[in-house]
């Protein structure tokens, strides 16, 4: 997991005609960031090694970058594309990286799986999300149309709301009214085409939620360290393989153990 302001260091392979690693005359590297703008790159030519070529690259940008290498003369023209993701400066993660390695009994001190958990982190973070709504803060901008004196915000819970904006005015907060469920509220005087900001997210996370969420990291972080955690192993233990030990777990990414924590905190109803 790569952060805005990481050193990443981008890596290709060069072959000659016969298959083998080999120089190019020229290699070209353009990395194309998030927005759209293309960053080109000045790798080191000839490389250390035989054509192995790697460059320094720090993104100034969160989302997917598209890395594109090229290489002429000397050996076949090819090109080798990639993907890197850089995660969100705001980092919406639900627990931290100290207390989800508690959780997996993953020693302090080894941190020689931090990088791949804290993708782990995000992504159950995300699908948890997806079921109790959004628990890092976070500014939403929505635009909504159709009339009326009520609209139904998309995002909940709303902890609260910047701005309220339609035809161009800015309404006084006094003109309108919000729940935490998300229904939006307008006086009398105003008909409902508006575009909202407003914050959403919990101020405190639930212990179901930071429960669940850790237990969904850890029911799919097992086949990462070669076990399952099945509790259907009778006694065998998580080892995979052909002895016949443990059990490959095939069936709910996000499994009754969890939902049934989460249920605690899912979405609210709407009540107008």
């Amino acid at each position: 997991m790569y952060d805005v302001g990481d050193t990443v260091t981008l890596s290709a392979t060069c072959h000659d005609a016969a298959g083998q690693p080999a120089n190019a005359a020229t290699a070209t590297l353009t990395v194309t960031r998030p927005d759209g703008t293309v960053d080109p790159q000045t790798p080191t030519n000839p490389p250390a090694s035989a054509g192995l070529y790697q460059h320094p690259y720090v993104p100034s940008q969160y989302g997917r970058h598209v890395v594109r290498w090229t290489f002429t003369g000397g050996v076949p023209d090819q090109a080798y594309p990639d993907v890197v993701n850089v995660a969100d400066a705001s980092w919406p993660a639900i627990v931290g990286l100290g207390e989800t390695k508690n959780h997996l009994n993953i020693d302090p001190t080894n941190t020689t799986h931090d990088d791949e958990l804290r993708g782990f982190i995000l992504s159950a973070s995300e699908v948890v999300e997806s079921i109790v709504g959004p628990v890092a803060r976070r500014t939403v901008v929505e635009t909504h149309g159709g009339g009326g004196h009520q609209v139904v915000l998309r995002q909940r819970p709303v902890l609260s709301v910047t701005s309220v904006v339609e035809n161009g005015a800015t309404m006084p907060p006094s003109e309108y009214t919000v729940t935490p469920a998300g229904v939006l509220s307008l006086g009398s005087s105003y008909w409902c085409n508006p575009t909202v900001t407003y914050v959403v997210g919990r101020l405190a996370v639930p212990a179901a939620v930071l429960d669940g969420t850790k237990e969904l990291i850890r029911i799919n972080w097992r086949p990462q360290t070669g076990g399952n955690g099945s509790v259907f192993d009778q006694g065998r233990g998580d080892t995979f393989g052909p002895t016949g030990q443990g059990e490959v777990r095939l069936g709910f990414f996000v499994p009754n153990t969890v939902m049934q924590r989460l249920e605690t905190a899912a979405r609210p109803p709407l009540v107008a």
